[in-house]
């Protein structure tokens, strides 16, 4: 069987970005996602990681760009575990955060709706069709994403001094 090196070294590439992502290297991380996305352009994994490296760096808008190029791959592949986890991702980038509104906060949509406001209103009763009445500006996934937000941060452990 014949091996394909092209394909080999953008594994290799891909491998070594997330060892570096991993150790908090994300210029280093997408530096090598970026060679091994040049070697194979339907990379859906290098693009989705180097998406993660950038929304780390706080490049959110560039982030959001290779996440919707991954889930355009991963639709064409198939790969349904990466599918769900590239459709979290970017219903987490409705969530933004801005120093100079609602103090810096994580709002929805850079609107000045706190993620807090709407899971307020969920915890007092209101259903999702409410809220939407009573928010027009809001989308049913900005709802979906408040609550994918706060359970990401529920799974953040706890440190104490």
């Amino acid at each position: 069987m014949k091996t394909n090196h092209k394909s080999l070294s953008a594994e290799t590439y891909f491998t070594r970005g997330n060892e570096k992502s991993k150790s908090g290297d994300y210029i280093g991380a997408i530096a090598d996602y970026n060679t091994a996305i040049h070697l194979k352009p339907d990379f859906a994994r290098a693009y989705y990681k180097r998406g993660k490296a950038k929304s780390e760096l706080g490049n959110f808008s560039a982030a959001k760009s290779d996440l919707e190029i991954a889930e355009k791959l991963v639709a064409q592949i198939g790969d349904a575990g990466l599918k769900v986890i590239i459709e979290q991702e970017l219903r987490l980038s409705r969530i933004t955060f801005n120093p100079g509104k609602c103090g810096g906060h994580p709002c929805i949509r850079d609107m000045r709706i706190r993620v807090t406001d709407v899971l307020g209103l969920l915890a007092s009763g209101l259903s999702v069709k409410e809220i939407l009445e009573e928010m027009p500006d809001l989308e049913a996934e900005d709802i979906l994403a408040c609550l994918q937000f706060a359970a990401h941060k529920m799974d953040t452990p706890v440190t104490t001094i």
